[in-house]
C-alpha cells in the first residue's frame, strides 16, 4: 500500500520516556521508517516535546498529566501505545486525553478499547535485525529467547536450549521457537513479539493458545501446548517427530502468513492510516 504523505507536512513524533528494546521497535523503527516514506516522523526523548505544535504525538507505554496537558496547549492530537502496561495495570493511565489508543491484539482492544475515539490494533513489526534461521535441516534445533525472569521454567525443560542475550545473532541456530504465556492477564494481553519473532526467523513455535497467538496462527496451528511441563514436554516430543513432514510444513506456512502480516512495511501501512485519521480534525468529515 502506497499512502501520500501530509501536504503540508505535519510533525509527528514518537515520545519516549526511557530506552529499551520496546522504544526501539515502537519510536525508533516506526518514526525512521514514517521517514523514509516521506513523513515528518521522528522519535524523541520526552525533554523535547515542547519544541512540537500542531502535531501528532505518539507516546510509547507511558505518559505524564502534564506533560499531556501541554502538549495539548500546543494544538497537538495525542495518541498512545500501550504495547504490554495492560498485563500490568487495570486502567489505562490519562486515557482520557488520547484521541488514539493502539492496541497490539484484539483481546486489548476488545477491553479497553473506546468507540468515540479512534483506537485500533496495530501489531508489532518482527525487528528486522532478525533474518531467516541457519539451523540443521535434519532435526530440531529448538530454543527460547527472553529474559530469565520471563519463563517460571527456564533452565528446567529438557530439549531447549534457553537464550538471554544476543537474540539477533543466537537466533540463526533455531528451526523452532519456545513461548509460554501463563493463565491470566499475560495470557490475555501480552503483545505478538514472541509469535513474529519466529515467523521472521522462518521457524516453528511451540506455544501457548494465549490470544495474540492465535489470533496471528489460528485455532489449528499444529504445535500449541498448555503451560504445564508434562504438556510441554509432550509437544516438544510431537515437533520433533513432526519434523521434515507435512504437519511440519504446514505449520512454516502458517508462520509465513504471518511474517507477511507483521513485516515493519504493513505495519508502516498501518501507521499512516492512523496518521492520516488523527490528522483530521476531532469534528471532520470521514
Amino acid at each position: 500500500m502506497t499512502i501520500t504523505p501530509l501536504t503540508p507536512p505535519v510533525p509527528v513524533a514518537f515520545v519516549k520516556y526511557y530506552e529499551k528494546g520496546s522504544t526501539v521497535m515502537g519510536a525508533d523503527q516506526i518514526a525512521e521508517g514514517l521517514a523514509a516514506r516521506g513523513w515528518n516522523a521522528r522519535s524523541i526523548p520526552v525533554r523535547e516535546l515542547r519544541g512540537i505544535r500542531r502535531g501528532i504525538l505518539v507516546f510509547i507505554k507511558t505518559s505524564r498529566l502534564d506533560h499531556l496537558l501541554l502538549a495539548r496547549a500546543r494544538g497537538n492530537r495525542l495518541a498512545l501505545d500501550v504495547q504490554d502496561t495492560v498485563v500490568f495495570k487495570r486502567r489505562i493511565k490519562n486515557g482520557w486525553l488520547f484521541d488514539a489508543l493502539i492496541f497490539k491484539n484484539r483481546r486489548q482492544l476488545a477491553d479497553f478499547g473506546r468507540d468515540d475515539r479512534l483506537d485500533r490494533v496495530i501489531y508489532h513489526q518482527w525487528d528486522p535485525r532478525y533474518s531467516l534461521h541457519q539451523a540443521p535441516g535434519d532435526r530440531l534445533a529448538l530454543g527460547y529467547l527472553g529474559l530469565a525472569r520471563s519463563l517460571e521454567l527456564w533452565g528446567q525443560l529438557p530439549g531447549i536450549e534457553y537464550v538471554d542475550d544476543g537474540y539477533f545473532d543466537q537466533a540463526a541456530r533455531f528451526n523452532c521457537h519456545f513461548s509460554i504465556r501463563l493463565p491470566g492477564r499475560e495470557f490475555l494481553y501480552k503483545p505478538n513479539c514472541k509469535v513474529s519473532t519466529a515467523a521472521a526467523c522462518g521457524a516453528n513455535l511451540i506455544t501457548t493458545r494465549d490470544e495474540s497467538t492465535v489470533e496471528l496462527l489460528g485455532e489449528d496451528y499444529p504445535f500449541y501446548c498448555d503451560p504445564e511441563p508434562a504438556s510441554i514436554l509432550a509437544a516438544i516430543e510431537r515437533a520433533r517427530a513432526a519434523f521434515g513432514s507435512a504437519e511440519w510444513h504446514a505449520g512454516l506456512e502458517r508462520m509465513r502468513a504471518v511474517r507477511e502480516r507483521t513485516r515493519i512495511d504493513r505495519v508502516l501501512d498501518d501507521y499512516e492510516l492512523l496518521l492520516r485519521d488523527l490528522a483530521r480534525p476531532p469534528d471532520g468529515p470521514p
